[in-house]
């Protein structure tokens, strides 16, 4: 399956609701032709009196592959994460740090997910339509 930006809304809304409780909003979907990566977040911030505020959230999905629907879904709840984490302002160690791991964990685990930090490109065959 090739990601659309109707696929990326209507799955966000889907997970947000199921693994999130609704608490994100849904931010500025794009697609990419990147071949390095599956998926980003990303976001602006800017510091006003010691405190970062982020804003303009952005998640981006790649078309340069077509992936198993569930692998697609895990490359977008995999970026949910990230954005939870950033729209809540929680810090983490790292990008795919202590906090990013448990969250990923947790939602493994309690809703049969298969997200993952990255992919190396000898597993992606895994994840691509045969």
């Amino acid at each position: 399956m090739i990601a659309s930006v109707s696929y990326i809304e209507e799955s966000f809304k889907k997970y947000n609701h199921q693994i999130f409780d609704d608490c994100l909003p849904i931010p500025v979907i794009k697609l990419s032709r990147a071949k390095t990566r599956l998926g980003q977040m990303a976001y602006k911030r800017k510091v006003r009196l010691g405190h970062i505020e982020y804003y303009d959230f952005r998640i981006s999905i790649s078309t340069a592959y077509d992936l198993l629907q569930d692998a697609l879904d895990d490359v977008i709840i995999h970026e949910m994460i990230h954005y939870y984490i950033a729209y809540k302002g929680i810090r983490d160690s790292s990008a795919h740090g202590k906090i990013f791991r448990s969250l990923m964990s947790v939602v493994n685990t309690r809703h049969g997910r298969h997200v993952s930090v990255s992919v190396k490109q000898r597993n992606l065959k895994e994840m691509v339509e045969p």
